[in-house]
């Protein structure tokens, strides 16, 4: 009966506690005896919520301080929007979460997750105060998905040692310059735009990225991929401001884009073999020779090339399944890209130098400028027709004249 007599408010204490633990729904903080009921908790199987009316304090800014401490793991995700004056969240010794969510919260300036390595999905929008990211230790390691857009932040650090990812898109952050990754693949998609203020100055770097699915560049001054090596889908570069793209290792790709990127004088894919869909190079105004698929055999889609450029070396090129198009502003030599015909080239043909307006595939009928130096859209040099039969009706006008 003793055992009973103490077994007994221990078991309701122990079920209080798992009660306080767990929720089907979603634990909201309000309040600081809302945040105590995570106290007890090691893990708390669920969601968590910050109320966007806080009843905590304010300071004589007027703003509030949300700090949770003790609980490792949120199996659920912890979401926090429109909380206007909320300036510090703290969650001092959480590893884990299933997804975390921060959005509208507009003079957040300090986030202190010390102990996270893990979350589901990140997702950071519209943080204009947030400059730092304070994870501690090693940061991050494991996520499935990162977006981050429209915050005030200069570096990435704290997610910088990822080392697995499936989506990452980094956005709109007016004042980040720099972003380096350790991440070794990425097996859905690779999005990066818009940041340091439309300047152009971002430097991306991912020295340990080997595969991934999709990847896409805008608006970056340094891209450096060493050790990249496959890419499923396609890898595009839009309004950079980099001059040189170095991949040593990359051997296929889905599809390969360069547009746009005033600044670029050199591209250099040694090791590229193929290419699966469209491979497109178009108004890089800085670009004057490609020269630097040396190994490119197969491009399975359209071959799409205009701009100002002088020359286009492919030597290894045995089939383009897709049309080819060559348009340059520049004079240009197509009698090597003639020769290849329908046994390399299976779609329409193209090949135009001294055009006034170089265009994409589809648009060779636009105006030309002066006579091409061995160029034609059949592959060859071709007279005007109408001029020469005018031409023989007026001789023979004259000679019935003079007899």
């Amino acid at each position: 009966m003793a055992i009973v007599q103490y077994l007994l408010p221990a078991l309701v204490l122990a079920s209080t506690a798992l009660a306080q633990c767990s929720n089907q729904g979603t634990l909201t903080i309000a309040s600081s005896a809302d945040a105590s009921q995570l106290a007890s908790c090691s893990t708390y199987s669920g969601s968590v919520a910050i109320e966007t009316g806080l009843a905590y304090p304010k300071d004589a800014n007027g703003h509030q301080t949300v700090e949770v401490t003790t609980v490792r793991t949120i199996t659920g995700n912890l979401t926090v929007t429109d909380a206007i004056s909320l300036s510090s969240l703290s969650f001092g010794s959480l590893q884990s979460i299933g997804g975390f969510e921060l959005g509208g919260l507009t003079v957040l300036s300090e986030l202190s997750l010390p102990q996270l390595t893990e979350v589901s999905q990140l997702n950071f929008t519209a943080l204009p105060a947030l400059q730092t990211l304070d994870f501690g230790g090693t940061g991050l390691t494991k996520a499935e998905s990162i977006l981050i857009t429209n915050t005030g932040l200069s570096s990435l650090t704290g997610i910088n040692n990822l080392q697995q990812v499936d989506t990452f898109n980094i956005n709109n952050n007016q004042a980040l310059q720099n972003i380096s990754l350790q991440v070794t693949s990425i097996t859905n998609s690779l999005d990066i735009e818009a940041n340091d203020g439309y300047q152009s100055g971002l430097t991306t770097t991912f020295p340990m990225l080997e595969t991934a699915t999709n990847m896409t560049f805008r608006n970056c001054s340094v891209i450096s991929l060493p050790a990249l090596k496959n890419v499923t889908e396609d890898l595009g570069f839009y309004g950079n401001t980099f001059e040189t793209f170095f991949a040593p290792n990359l051997t296929s790709a889905g599809g390969l884009i360069f547009v746009d990127n005033p600044a670029l004088t050199n591209i250099s894919l040694p090791q590229l073999t193929a290419i699966n869909a469209t491979y497109q190079i178009a108004n890089n105004t800085q670009l004057k020779e490609v020269n630097g698929f040396t190994k490119l055999s197969v491009v399975k889609g359209a071959l799409d090339f205009s701009g100002n450029f002088t020359d286009v070396q492919l030597p290894a090129l045995t089939q383009v399944q897709g049309a080819f198009n060559l348009q340059t502003s520049a004079r240009f030599d197509c009698s090597g890209f003639d020769k290849l015909g329908k046994a390399v080239i299976r779609g329409k043909y193209t090949c135009l130098g001294s055009r006034t307006r170089p265009g994409g595939e589809g648009t060779a009928s636009g105006s030309s400028g002066a006579a091409a130096s061995g160029t034609s859209s059949a592959g060859q040099i071709q007279a005007n027709l109408p001029a020469v039969v005018g031409g023989t009706s007026l001789l023979a006008s004259l000679l019935q004249f003079i007899l």
